[in-house]
């Protein structure tokens, strides 16, 4: 067993080899134990005899303590191109993009990649020309699908997954000017025209990066709603999302809201409570984790998406 007493900066660790070939550091560490080149013994990773016959060494580090270091030259050996070669499930594929699974395979199945079935996924003809291979849960028995490596790099994926992560998508480049100049104006209905700059993947033209999360997230999850939907009572203005479903309106709270669209919404809230109206409201620090969030809050007014 060879013991490094100070840091080797020729080798590099098990994660740091993960990230290098772009996967998360479980499945890596799960493919060498299969591979038999560690294994792990009471909680800690330990060499086997295979994997210091590859270049495996502990490493000793004042920040993070003993761990396996690997050569560099590591990353060309010809097992790591099978590594690459295994399908990957939609939970490891989202999460380059922090994406949830379930959005994921919402996103695959508007793509025509597969099918609901039930409480899982069924591969369509589509999909599995694709590269897609369809699977069963071994104790549910519920299915589901991996993917090669590379289906991130088909252009209708490309281009849907640029849309949900980085949810900004200029819909007219000749607002730009008009947009930098107004920019002082206050973003109510009456000038809701002149700060058009996102568009969901519905096609749904939105006004801030928030909303356009919001949108995405409801046009996957197949909920019908409406965006800047019109109060009866006119002079409230507009909710920022109704979901006929439930007769719901939904208000997403931003970060940084200008004065005047603060005080609308919370006469909209006002609103909604005296007239008993059913409602919601999506606070700022919501918006990034919708997948853990909407769901529950959807269910107290009878809309199930999962």
């Amino acid at each position: 067993m060879t013991l490094s007493k100070k840091t080797n900066y020729n080798v590099m660790s098990t994660t740091a080899l993960a990230k290098h070939f772009d996967i998360p550091s479980q499945s890596l560490f799960n493919f060498l134990t299969e591979k038999s080149w560690i294994e792990k013994i009471d909680k800690n990773w330990r060499l086997t005899g295979k994997g210091e016959f590859e270049g495996g060494e502990y490493i000793q580090s004042q920040k993070f303590g003993e761990y396996i270091g690997w050569p560099k030259s590591i990353i060309e050996h010809a097992i790591f191109q099978e590594l690459l070669e295994i399908p990957l499930n939609v939970e490891v594929l989202g999460k380059r993009f922090d994406i949830g699974s379930h959005r994921f395979n919402a996103l695959l199945a508007e793509l025509g990649w597969q099918s609901r079935f039930h409480k899982g996924w069924t591969i369509t003809s589509l999909g599995e020309s694709l590269g897609g291979i369809e699977k069963e849960h071994p104790e549910s028995g519920v299915p589901y699908t991996v993917w090669p490596r590379d289906i991130l790099n088909q252009t209708g994926l490309e281009f849907a997954l640029e849309q949900l992560s980085r949810s900004e998508q200029p819909i007219d480049r000749s607002l730009n000017a008009e947009n930098k100049s107004s920019n002082h104006e206050l973003q109510t209905a009456l000038n809701f025209s002149k700060k058009i700059n996102w568009s969901g993947r519905d096609g749904h033209p939105t006004t801030n990066q928030q909303h356009n999360q919001v949108c995405n997230w409801l046009y996957l999850m197949n909920v019908v709603h409406a965006y800047r939907w019109p109060l009866a009572d006119q002079a409230k203005g507009c909710c920022d999302f109704y979901l006929p479903q439930a007769n719901l309106h939904i208000e997403c709270w931003q970060l940084h809201e200008e004065a005047a669209s603060i005080s609308q919404k919370l006469l909209r809230i006002d609103h909604y409570k005296k007239q008993q109206l059913a409602f919601l409201e999506l606070k700022s620090e919501d918006i990034n984790r919708l997948d853990n969030v909407l769901p529950k809050l959807l269910l107290k007014h009878g809309i199930t998406v999962y």
